[in-house]
C-alpha cells in the first residue's frame, strides 16, 4: 500500500511539473506568439496537400510556423526536396527537431515575420485568421509573379485562390487554399 502510495504522489508531482513547465513556455512565448497556440496541421490534410501539389519543381518552399515539423517531412519524404521551416513555439520547434532528424530539411527557431521570401517559390502556412492580412501583405510586397502560397484553413483576405484543396476525409472538410502570385492576388 505505503508503495502505491508513492506511486501516486511521485506521478501526481510529475504531472504537475510537466504542466507548471509547459505553461511557463507558454508565459515565455506569448509576447512573441501573440496567443497562438501550436495546432498541428491534421494528418489527412497533408497527405492531400503532398498528393495534389507537385512540390518537385520548387527550389525553395518555406514553411512558416512550421510546428511539429509534418509537412516539412512530408514534402521531403515524397518529393525529395527541402523545405526551410520557421517557428517560435519552443515546444513545437522541439517536436519539429525529432521529426526532421533523419530528413535535410531544417527549422529554425526564428520568427517569420523578420525573414525575407524574396527568394522564395512555395510558401505554406496554418495560422490563424487574425494573421492572415498582415501575411498577405508580406508575401504581396516578397514573392515574384508565380510563386504559390498555401494556406490551410484560413483564406489571405483579398486574395482570390487558384483552387482549393480538401481533406474529405476529415471531419471537418477542412479548406487549403492554394494561390498563385500575380495570377489572382491583388496588385501590390
Amino acid at each position: 500500500m505505503e508503495i502505491l502510495l508513492k506511486i501516486i504522489i511521485f506521478g501526481s508531482l510529475a504531472v504537475f511539473a510537466a504542466l507548471f513547465v509547459f505553461s511557463l513556455v507558454i508565459f515565455a512565448v506569448h509576447h512573441r506568439t501573440g496567443g497562438a497556440l501550436f495546432v498541428p496541421t491534421p494528418k489527412v490534410m497533408i497527405r492531400e496537400i503532398v498528393a495534389a501539389i507537385d512540390f518537385s519543381f520548387f527550389h525553395d518552399i518555406r514553411d512558416i510556423g512550421a510546428g511539429d515539423g509534418r509537412f516539412m517531412s512530408a514534402v521531403e519524404k515524397e518529393y525529395g526536396v527541402l523545405v526551410k521551416g520557421y517557428e517560435i513555439n519552443p515546444i513545437a520547434f522541439m517536436l519539429a527537431l525529432v521529426m526532421l532528424w533523419k530528413r535535410k530539411s531544417s527549422v529554425m527557431f526564428k520568427d517569420f515575420w523578420e525573414e525575407d521570401f524574396s527568394g522564395a517559390d512555395c510558401v505554406y502556412c496554418y495560422l490563424f485568421p487574425d494573421l492572415m492580412k498582415r501575411l498577405g501583405e508580406k508575401l504581396c510586397s516578397e514573392l515574384a509573379d508565380g510563386a504559390m502560397v498555401i494556406s490551410s484553413n484560413f483564406p489571405i483576405p483579398s486574395w482570390k485562390e487558384d483552387r482549393i484543396i480538401r481533406a474529405r476525409d476529415t471531419i471537418f472538410d477542412d479548406p487549403v487554399y492554394v494561390y498563385i502570385m500575380g495570377r489572382h492576388t491583388p496588385e501590390c
